[in-house]
């Protein structure tokens, strides 16, 4: 089964007509609308991969001029629809295979029959086609009806559920014989045979496992072969190459016109929680990829205040190319977690140390822990907010005069009495914003 995921652009263009300051009439209405005409579309964006809409007249003083709509490339690649309210929908075939330039032309018409034309290049980017492959039933079930001694070609991927722990876990050979169950195909299970991976030697029934490998029938047993891979545990993981495939092909400023899902390992937390947005941005690596990791920006759900670098997690989305940087959108969810045995570090016992590591920061990184420092408030950058509640300082800590830590949106009780030569103690995670370093939105601190 094949989806399309082409890439998106949002083109609004709520022009329906154009009026003169005073109703009368235009010395030359044809050349008037042409004029407006161009104007209106000559900044429009030249990529457009989903339908988009033009006006159909334009109103000149008393003098209506309608507009007829054309392409120089065939009608199953590009047509028009006069919508009752006057505008033109641009019906563009989202799936071309391949890209398509064209030039869309507007023709002006008076009443004597007299015309103007105005064109504008366009384009649409070939469709992003992703190929699904099989399902997990039908993989099944062509193994199944593999004859004694004979293997499906390729490898495969199945999630199921452990129904059996056929041989134990070896330290001696790192690996582990399970049987599974996918979906509810109970009279079609599927032994694992010497499974190895990381995580593999904690497994058990009742376990949900992503595993890959070949595919056999021994000895009228329908088994992974020896070699096989646990892929995830707790979290399905699919062939995500596709997909990766997929969204280091958008242009830059375009996305994907259908969520998609992935799931990866954080390796970076970008930004971190804040509780007034209840929301996170994290970068993840999917199936090992490190050469093409995905940014989950403003990520929100269930756990996300809790995500920390070594978590593996499944994310939905729209995927789109942001200024050269491919990422989940805002407004992405947090599927699922299976925390990561990479206990969260520590920060450094002398402050001086975590002060040296924040202005080490790259602009737009974050320190990997929680931080505490102690400092004198120099200025007060952003004064009491009684609307939210916050308020922003800049402390010093002990002789680092050139080394300020500006605490924004610090809260915390008697935040609002804060004064310049206050000596407090900040807690909060501490990032390089645009050059500055400061704790983060929500940080709090006490006197």
């Amino acid at each position: 089964m094949k989806r399309l995921l082409a890439c998106a652009v949002v083109l609004v263009l709520c022009l329906s007509a154009f009026a003169a300051c005073a109703k009368t009439e235009a010395a030359n209405p044809l050349a008037d609308a042409k004029d407006y005409l161009y104007n209106t579309y000559k900044n429009a964006n030249e990529v457009n991969v989903a339908d988009y809409k033009v006006i159909g007249r334009v109103v000149v003083g008393d003098v209506t001029v309608p507009v007829e709509w054309a392409a120089n490339v065939p009608e199953e690649s590009v047509k028009f629809v006069v919508g009752d309210d006057g505008m033109v929908t641009v019906d563009i075939n989202e799936k071309t295979p391949e890209e398509l330039v064209y030039t869309l032309t507007a023709t002006l018409r008076d009443e004597a029959g007299n015309t103007e034309t105005v064109s504008f290049n366009r384009r649409v980017p070939a469709a992003i086609i992703i190929e699904e492959g099989m399902s997990y039933e039908e993989i099944v079930n062509a193994a199944y009806k593999l004859e004694e001694g004979i293997a499906m070609e390729g490898t495969y991927r199945l999630y199921g559920k452990i129904t059996k722990i056929d041989t134990a876990w070896s330290d001696q050979y790192k690996n582990i014989t399970v049987t599974i169950q996918i979906g509810d195909l109970a009279d079609k299970q599927i032994m694992c045979y010497r499974l190895a991976g990381e995580g593999a030697d904690k497994l058990a029934v009742g376990d949900m496992i992503t595993v890959e490998g070949a595919i056999k029938n021994y000895k009228s047993t329908i088994e992974f072969d020896a070699g096989c891979q646990l892929l995830g545990v707790g979290l399905e993981v699919k062939d995500q190459t596709p997909i990766l495939d997929a969204a280091y092909k958008l242009e830059e400023g375009i996305a994907m016109t259908e969520p998609c899902s992935l799931t990866g390992v954080i390796t970076k937390i970008d930004t971190a929680w804040s509780d007034q947005y209840k929301n996170i941005t994290v970068t993840i690596v999917c199936g090992g990829d490190a050469e093409r990791p995905i940014m989950c920006y403003r990520l929100a759900g269930e756990g996300a205040d809790k995500l920390a670098v070594g978590d593996t997690i499944a994310v939905t989305g729209t995927i789109k190319n942001y200024k050269g940087t491919i990422e989940f959108d805002a407004g992405c969810t947090l599927d699922a977690v299976v925390k990561g045995d990479v206990p969260a570090p520590e920060a450094p016992a002398d402050p001086a140390e975590i002060v040296k590591a924040a202005y080490a920061l790259a602009e737009g990184d974050v320190l990997p822990y929680t931080a505490t420092l102690t400092g004198k408030i120099t200025s007060i950058k952003d004064a009491w907010s009684d609307q939210y509640k916050n308020i922003s300082v800049i402390i010093q800590v002990g002789d680092q005069a050139d080394k300020p830590i500006l605490c924004y949106r610090l809260k915390g009780d008697g935040a609002d009495k804060l004064a310049v030569g206050d000596t407090i103690t900040v807690t909060g995670s501490i990032k390089n914003y645009k050059g500055t370093i400061e704790f983060d939105a929500g940080c709090t601190f006490v006197k």
